[in-house]
């Protein structure tokens, strides 16, 4: 069954609901005599807050003055998981093709479609070849849609990357100085054993691995509420725009990342604390 989306096709207007509710979007003025057997698919959050359900009758105007078409709800369907319209205000609705042209009065014409390339087929090549072939179109590949569609996206990502940046740098600075007032605390412990004839290097050593695993585990503690503030953060604004998108996610990439820059940053501060007490004289303590 071919489907074509009402508000991707430029179609969109009135949406009135059998109890005479309406909702105004934009619809072009250019329509024709309601097609027979109209039927609709109505996207589920809409259709919630509207008491719209699969077997309903609801009226469709393509303008404002013009008359209205009974249409069936043939069914509910989920709206796609797009960033790119989290915000959008208009309900979404899908017609069949023929439909669709009948109400927009747009008999052949398109806005724009996707065409899925069997495995092998190089899309480049397949670009050029199509593009002749029709005039006034531009062939894109996917993933340079996606590019050209995520520009606000990638600002946002640039922004959160500078803010890890700074949380990383004062981290590993709150560190250091935690690690060297922990180990000022033990300097006569540090120098009794220097004394004792037990060589810099296992001293440094013994800073550097406990300052290392007191990061390994704060690591571990911040992927713990990472993952939980991802989750409620998901189920917030889930519910709030109804939708399935995944809003935050903590990938397996990210655990490792975190964990490895916790203890490079542990194995810094321990390093910082460390040659900052064996630098003094033992004699001194």
């Amino acid at each position: 069954m071919r489907l074509a989306a009402a508000l991707a096709a430029g179609l969109a207007g009135v949406v009135v609901p059998a109890e005479g509710a309406a909702v105004v979007g934009t619809v072009d003025s250019r329509t024709t005599d309601c097609p027979e057997g109209l039927e609709v698919l109505v996207e589920r959050p809409y259709a919630a807050r509207a008491g719209i359900e699969a077997g309903s009758v609801i009226r469709l105007r393509a303008a404002p003055d013009a008359d209205a078409c009974q249409a069936v709800v043939a069914g509910l369907f989920e709206p796609a998981a797009d960033p790119s319209k989290i915000t959008a205000t208009r309900p979404r609705l899908l017609f069949h093709l023929p439909h669709l042209q009948a109400l927009a009065g747009r008999d052949g014409e398109v806005d724009y479609f996707t065409v899925r390339l069997r495995d092998g087929v190089d899309a480049e090549s397949a670009a050029r070849d199509l593009e002749p072939l029709l005039a006034g179109t531009q062939v894109l590949a996917v993933d340079e849609v996606a590019e050209r569609a995520s520009t606000t996206f990638r600002v946002v990502g640039r922004f959160q990357a500078a803010i890890a940046g700074i949380t990383l740098v004062a981290g590993g600075v709150f560190l250091a100085c935690i690690m060297v007032l922990k180990v000022q605390e033990r300097r006569a412990a540090v120098a009794a054993a220097r004394l004792g004839g037990i060589p810099r290097r296992i001293l440094m050593g013994w800073t550097v691995s406990e300052a290392a695993l007191l990061s390994a585990l704060g690591g571990v503690a911040g992927l713990g509420v990472g993952f939980a503030t991802s989750a409620m953060v998901n189920a917030y604004y889930q519910r709030v725009y109804e939708t399935t998108l995944v809003f935050s996610i903590v990938t397996g990439e990210m655990v490792a990342q975190g964990l490895v820059l916790a203890v490079v940053l542990g194995m810094g501060a321990g390093l910082v604390a460390g040659a900052r007490l064996l630098a003094t004289d033992p004699l001194d303590s």
